[in-house]
This record gives structure tokens, sequence and C-alpha cells, in this order.
């Protein structure tokens, strides 16, 4: 069984690519671009509100990480913010690349801190089978977000005429 510290790095890993991949905006079409940040929004809600309900809301009700956690918290809620803010903006706005590389420095960054602050703190604080059982839970929400956000781009189905 993975333990929540694995499904959080491979996590990390992934975004760090995604958000690589987003950032380099040379030869591209709006659209294109467009597409990379629908692709990154869903991955990152996806891993941003397992991570709070599996993670944060158990971190929280630890002396030792209560601080980083809720210091966590509210930057999930601030790159929420400037994923928002993203994604309303029109295709071809001249702020789109300026918004875009904010973005990305600002979720690496993030996830530079947690590793190095929120869960090398956790490690110490958590058990092997409370890592465990958190990793379980991580990835059933993570999944569970996912699918729900798929389900968003989905055509809706027909019905039939009664």
């Amino acid at each position: 069984m993975a333990s929540i510290f694995d499904h959080l790095r491979d996590e990390h890993q992934r975004l760090r690519e995604s958000l690589l991949r987003l950032g380099d905006h040379a030869g591209r079409e709006p659209h294109e671009q467009h597409e990379q940040l629908c692709g990154l929004l869903c991955q990152y809600t996806a891993y941003a509100r397992a991570e709070e309900r599996a993670f944060y809301s158990y971190m929280i009700h630890l002396k030792e990480v209560q601080q980083p956690a809720l210091q966590a918290l509210a930057e999930h809620e601030r790159l929420d913010a400037l994923l928002r803010q993203a994604e309303r903006m029109p295709l071809g706005d001249a702020r789109w690349r300026s918004t875009i590389t904010f973005l990305c420095e600002r979720m690496i960054q993030h996830l530079r801190e947690e590793e190095n602050g929120l869960l090398a703190r956790a490690r110490s604080a958590l058990s092997e089978r409370e890592a465990d059982g958190l990793g379980a839970h991580f990835q059933a929400e993570r999944a569970r977000v996912h699918r729900d956000l798929t389900r968003l781009d989905a055509p809706a189905p027909e019905h039939p005429a009664t």
C-alpha cells in the first residue's frame, strides 16, 4: 500500500510536468494554451481537493503540523483564485503570458514549500499505518473528484422524447 507521501510525491511530479508544458508558450496557438490550462485546472483541482480532505484535514488536528497545514490550505485558496483568473482570461489576451508565468511560479513554490515544510514534519508525526491510511483515502478522493470533473466536460445524455 502506498503512503500519503508516495502519492503526494508522484502527484507533485505530475503537476510540475504539467506546469512546465503550460509555461512553455513558444509556438502555441491560444486555444492550445487554453486546453493545457483546462487540463491543469482539472489535475490540480482533483489533487488539491483530495489533499485537503484526506491530508490537511488530518494534519490540522496534530499540534506539530497544524500551522503549516493551515498555511498550506490558505495557499490553496490563493492558487484557486489565480487559476480562476487565468481561466476567465479571454483567449489571446495580452496579459495571458504574465498571468500563466506567475501562476506556474506560485504553484511550483507551493509544492516546494509543502515538500520541505509540511511533508517533512508530517513524516515524523505520522505512523506508517496512518500514512498508508491517508494514502488510500487520498487516492480514492482524488479519483472521485477527477471523475466528477471529467463528467462536467462530457456531453449531456440525450433524453428520449415522451
